[in-house]
C-alpha cells in the first residue's frame, strides 16, 4: 500500500453569534492510497486557509510512493527533512497529514485507532461546551445561552470574553468578567465545572486579579492568563491563584512544553491534535504531562472530525481530565455521517476502524469556502489588543 495523493477539502462554517467569535473554513484532509484506502485528517487553522493549503502542497512530495502504515517515520520527514521544524502553521498542515495515516492504518486492520496504542482506559468521554455564548457580553443573555447549552446536555462550561483590557489594573474588564461568570454559574448551578479562557489577554498581575475576584465563582481552571509563551508569567501567576492555569493550544512540539511542567506554571495542558504534529505528538505530550503528574484536556474549537479524533488520546491516557467541544446546534455538527450526541456531560467512545467517522462530502459540498475576517481588538486609544 502507497500514498497516491494528499486532498485537502475546505468547508465554510460561519459561527453563528454576535460576531465576536472567529469564523473559520474546516480544512479537512484526505489522503489517499493505490489500495482505495484513504484517511481522513483536518489541519483547520482559522484565518490561515490559504497558508495551510500551500504547505499541504509543499509537503505531499515528502509522503507520495511512501508507506502510510510507517507513521512516525513519516512525521519525523515531514518534521525534520526541510529544514524548518515546528511551529502551529507547518504544525497544523503536518498534523492533517499524520492524523489520517492513523486512520489509514486502523481501517487497515479493521480497529479503532485507540486499541492500536494500548486500548481504552474508560469507556466514555467527559466534555465541555466553548463557543455556547455566541459571543455575547450582556449577562442576560450569557445565561439564557448557557442554559441552553444545559438543556443540550452539557455539564461543564468554558467562556471568554472578547473585550479589549488595559494592562495591570482594569477594573471595569474585572466587573464584566465577574458579572458573566455569576451569571453562568446561576444557570447552571454550583457542581457544573466552569472555566474562564483569557486568550493570552492579560499581563499577570491582571490575571491574578480577575482570578482572586472570581474565587466565589471557583473556576474549574484559568486558560491561557497570560501570553501562552511566557513561562515566568505563568509561573508568577500560578504561584499567586488557587484556580489551576491551563494551557498548549498555542505549543506544537513536546519541548515546548517541557519548561512549563518544570517550573509547576500549568496544572493542565491542551496540546491541539490539529495543531501539535497530530496525534502521535499529542501522545507524547500526555506522556511528558503524566510525568510531572499533569493532566491533559485537549483543545479542540473546530470541527467534529477533530474531536472524534482528540476521544481518541482521551480514551487511553491515564491522565485524561475533560474535552473540549464547540457548542454545535446546525449544520456543522453533520458534517460527519453520524454526528457526535452529548449525553448528560459526556460523549461515547468511537468503536468502529480508524477515526470511527466519515464525512459527509455531499454537506461539505453545500458550504464552500467563505472569507474569513476575524475579529480584532484595539483599546479606546487605538492601541492593540491580543484577540
Amino acid at each position: 500500500m502507497k500514498i497516491t495523493r494528499i486532498e485537502p477539502i475546505v468547508v465554510g462554517a460561519p459561527t453563528p453569534g454576535s460576531g465576536l467569535l472567529s469564523n473559520r473554513n474546516y480544512v479537512f484532509v484526505k489522503v489517499h492510497t493505490d489500495s482505495g484506502l484513504y484517511g481522513l485528517g483536518e489541519a483547520t487553522l482559522e484565518g490561515y486557509d490559504h497558508t495551510i493549503r500551500g504547505l499541504l502542497k509543499d509537503l505531499e512530495p515528502l509522503v507520495i510512493g511512501e508507506d502510510p502504515t510507517r507513521i512516525e517515520h513519516l512525521t519525523q520527514v515531514l518534521l525534520r527533512q526541510k529544514f524548518w521544524k515546528g511551529g502551529i502553521l507547518k504544525g497544523s498542515a503536518v498534523a492533517g497529514i499524520e492524523l489520517a495515516l492513523w486512520d489509514i492504518l486502523g481501517k487497515s486492520v479493521g480497529l479503532p485507532v485507540y486499541k492500536l496504542v494500548g486500548g481504552a482506559v474508560r469507556e466514555k468521554i467527559r466534555v465541555y461546551a466553548n463557543g455556547w455564548s455566541g459571543g455575547a457580553t450582556d449577562p442576560v443573555q450569557i445565561k439564557d445561552k448557557a442554559q441552553e447549552a444545559l438543556a443540550a446536555g452539557y455539564r461543564a462550561f468554558k467562556f471568554s470574553l472578547a473585550v479589549a483590557s488595559w494592562p495591570l489594573d482594569d477594573r471595569s474588564l474585572v466587573r464584566k468578567i465577574v458579572a458573566a461568570a455569576e451569571a453562568i454559574r446561576d444557570a447552571v448551578g454550583p457542581d457544573c465545572p466552569l472555566m474562564l479562557d483569557g486568550h493570552g489577554r492579560y499581563d499577570a498581575k491582571l490575571a491574578i486579579r480577575i482570578a482572586d475576584a472570581l474565587r466565589d465563582v471557583d473556576l474549574y481552571f484559568f486558560e491561557e492568563p497570560v501570553q501562552p509563551e511566557d513561562v515566568g508569567a505563568m509561573a508568577e501567576v500560578a504561584g499567586r491563584v488557587s484556580a489551576p492555569l491551563a494551557a498548549g493550544e498555542r505549543l506544537s512540539l513536546k519541548g515546548e512544553f517541557r519548561p512549563f511542567l518544570e517550573r509547576k506554571a500549568l496544572s493542565i495542558l491542551q496540546p491541539d491534535l490539529a495543531h501539535c504534529h497530530g496525534f502521535g505528538e499529542g501522545l507524547k505530550i500526555a506522556h511528558l504531562a503524566e510525568a510531572f503528574s499533569a493532566w491533559v484536556a485537549p483543545h479542540c474549537p473546530m470541527s467534529p472530525v477533530i474531536t472524534a479524533i482528540s476521544m481518541h488520546l482521551d480514551a487511553v491516557i491515564p491522565n485524561f481530565l475533560i474535552q473540549e467541544r464547540l457548542y454545535l446546534n446546525d449544520w456543522r455538527n453533520e458534517v460527519i455521517t453520524e454526528p457526535l450526541v452529548v449525553k448528560d456531560g459526556f460523549l461515547d467512545l468511537p468503536h468502529k476502524p480508524g477515526w470511527g467517522i466519515e464525512l459527509d462530502e455531499a454537506l461539505c459540498r453545500a458550504h464552500p469556502e467563505i472569507p474569513i475576517a476575524m475579529p480584532r481588538l484595539f483599546r479606546e486609544d487605538g492601541s492593540v489588543c491580543d484577540w
